[in-house]
């Protein structure tokens, strides 16, 4: 696995608080991740249930070349980090303090045109 390194002054230039960048970045890496890990559990429940309910006893131990294939396109696809990196630069998405300071929200740019309608 290759390291790609990110220009933080790239990262810094759009909010003054590199570390609140970072934290919202690592937030939005986390929903990609769930919605994609949810995503490759749709694709592969089929799958589980021949499994788990096999019609004969071979089927139970077999390996479908589609269950793998599924695998592999997700295993394929770019890191949810570097996805949020590059989304976040694109003004994809964006971030705000909440009142209380700790708490970072996350904000998709469709929800912000929204607002602004």
């Amino acid at each position: 696995m290759s390291v790609k390194p990110v220009d933080l002054n790239r990262l810094r230039a759009k909010h003054d608080n590199l570390y609140e960048t970072v934290v919202a970045i690592s937030k939005r890496a986390k929903e990609i991740h769930e919605e994609e890990r949810a995503e490759l559990e749709e694709k592969l429940l089929p799958y589980k249930e021949m499994i788990r309910n096999p019609a004969s006893e071979s089927e139970s131990d077999k390996v479908f070349p589609e269950q793998v294939a599924i695998s592999l396109e997700f295993e394929a696809r770019q890191k949810t980090a570097q996805r949020a990196i590059s989304q976040f630069l694109q003004d994809k998405f964006d971030y705000a303090l909440e009142e209380k300071g700790d708490t970072v929200k996350v904000q998709d740019s469709e929800e912000n045109e929204a607002d602004r309608d």
